[in-house]
């Protein structure tokens, strides 16, 4: 990558954008996927959509045999357009309205339930269609010795839920068949602490073993040690892979393969989030009261989540060496005061140049609203040409919903 390069993207394109690497996102998949497969061989990936559902990279899921994981219709259809089988999507979100959970239920999918509100439904659906074989998985919720009551799934620590579990078993035509967790917790410890609760929960609600225990996402992903050290801790593919997979080696390890539940694992930011540059120009340099901002052509609503609380790797280009400055803070087009890209930046700088940031592929493109500016466009290069992943959007998308 260099100026020229980008000044000629620029041209054609527009002077922000973002660069794929689908092929670093498919060794990502195959890399994670392998890691939790060494210890536990009935292993499979559900591809959170959420994190970023550029049709390119879902495509690369399902050709793998991997799941798409979706918490909504939208998605849910998404899926269903590329052609993914109905019983290879796991559906799981806290919003499921009934025509949504009929045809996920009835089409076959992997649908975790996450309240008792839809453990209702579901039993009227079972009632109601007598002729059909119901099967869903139950979202989880449970300690796991963080300190963080999470909102999703149901309390197992209550006597109500082994109730109301026995209540389902009941019906003859609907049947539990998995069980899930998910929790706001990237240390790879606590990956330990849910998994041996999960299988132990497994044991007491099951005879046998269930067709699936799925233990979420949440995982870290590849990145530089720049920015590794912006977080308090920091764990690879393999460290996850020992804290969760060898206790399902444990336990089911030594089981016949068709007796052993399929480990769901659902990583989104650790295989796509080094997949995503996010490229913009600076549009202006200005000292206020003796402090210099940049302002750029793009967006910290354009790099995710994070940018609120680390900065994102930085690569500077520019067709001449500028002036050097020294905490200079990168500003984004919009006319929020804290949007802010990178803080802090310390290197040569000036008018032109092209900033480029990395590992902006978890929330991203997903998670530009249509605010003040259309979103840029997806590019990926493609031998000796660039390929437009995703067009650039234009007014007529943003406001052609709009009646009046």
């Amino acid at each position: 990558m260099n100026y020229e390069l980008l000044n000629e993207l620029d041209s054609l394109h527009g002077d922000s954008f973002y660069l794929l690497d689908s092929s670093k996102f498919e060794d990502n998949y195959d890399e994670f996927l392998l890691a939790f497969k060494k210890y536990y061989s009935k292993t499979n990936i559900g591809y959170s959509y959420k994190t970023n559902y550029t049709p390119k990279l879902c495509k690369i899921v399902d050709r793998k045999g991997g799941y798409a994981e979706v918490v909504s219709d939208m998605e849910y259809a998404l899926a269903l357009k590329l052609s993914v089988r109905a019983e290879n999507i796991v559906v799981n979100g806290p919003y499921k309205p009934v025509k949504f959970l009929k045809e996920a239920i009835f089409g076959g999918s992997i649908v975790n339930l996450d309240s008792y509100t839809e453990i209702e439904l579901v039993k009227e659906l079972a009632q109601d269609n007598p002729d059909k074989q119901l099967k869903v998985g139950i979202r989880c919720n449970f300690d796991i010795g963080n300190d963080v009551v999470s909102r999703f799934g149901i309390d197992v620590e209550d006597s109500t839920f082994f109730e109301q579990f026995k209540l389902i078993n009941e019906i003859a035509n609907l049947e539990v068949v998995g069980i899930h967790c998910h929790f706001p917790d990237r240390n790879a410890p606590s990956y330990k602490v849910r998994a041996e609760k999960i299988i132990a929960l497994s044991d007491k609600l099951f005879k046998t073993p269930p067709k699936y225990i799925d233990v979420g996402g949440g995982y870290f992903g590849k990145m530089p040690d720049a920015l590794k050290g912006q977080f308090s801790s920091y764990h690879e593919y393999d460290e996850y892979a020992e804290n969760i997979a060898s206790q399902f080696a444990k336990r089911y390890g030594d089981l016949p393969e068709s007796e052993q539940p399929t480990l769901i694992l659902e990583p989104g930011s650790a295989i796509v989030g080094d997949t995503v540059k996010f490229v913009s120009k600076i549009i202006d340099i200005k000292s206020v009261r003796g402090k210099f901002i940049a302002m750029s052509s793009g967006s910290k609503f354009n790099i995710g989540l994070l940018s609120s609380s680390v900065n994102m790797p930085i690569e500077v280009f520019s067709k001449e060496q500028g002036e050097y400055f020294s905490d200079i803070d990168i500003s984004g087009f919009t006319c929020i005061e804290s949007d802010y890209l990178y803080k802090g930046y310390n290197g040569p700088l000036s008018k032109d140049d092209y900033v480029v940031l990395s590992n902006v592929g978890s929330y991203s493109i997903v998670f530009k609203p249509p605010f003040i500016l259309p979103n840029f466009p997806v590019l990926e290069m493609a031998e000796q040409s660039f390929e437009i992943v995703k067009r650039k959007e234009t007014v007529e998308d943003i406001f052609t919903t709009f009646e009046s």
